[in-house]
């Protein structure tokens, strides 16, 4: 049943042999996008290259903005004025620990 939830799996996004150090076949399809994301996420941060995301809510220090199915923050120490209306957003830091990610 596993191989055949994998071979599923494989047709759906392609094959591939690992994903952050784990054999697909471990994988569930959610925790499978979720290191698909982080990758591309850290990709991003190393690039320095804007991605697009939202504001969720104004949090306590920031912002909540969504970002690639993940929730990130963006502190009030950026001067944002004319960016609340953005929707692109630069990776300062990620902190894999803790699933932290920092925006401006």
């Amino acid at each position: 049943m596993r191989e055949r939830a994998t071979a599923r799996l494989n047709d759906l996004v392609g094959s591939s042999d690992t994903v952050g150090d784990e054999p697909l076949h471990l994988l569930l399809p959610h925790k499978f996008r979720k290191n698909r994301a982080w990758t591309e996420l850290n990709k991003i941060w190393r690039n320095h290259t804007p991605v697009k995301g939202f504001y969720l809510e104004k949090v306590r220090g920031g912002y909540a903005v969504a970002i690639g199915g993940f929730i990130t923050f963006l502190p009030f120490r950026y001067p944002i004025g004319p960016r609340i209306a953005s929707d692109r957003f630069t990776v300062v830091s990620i902190n894999p620990k803790k699933s932290n990610i920092v925006v401006y």
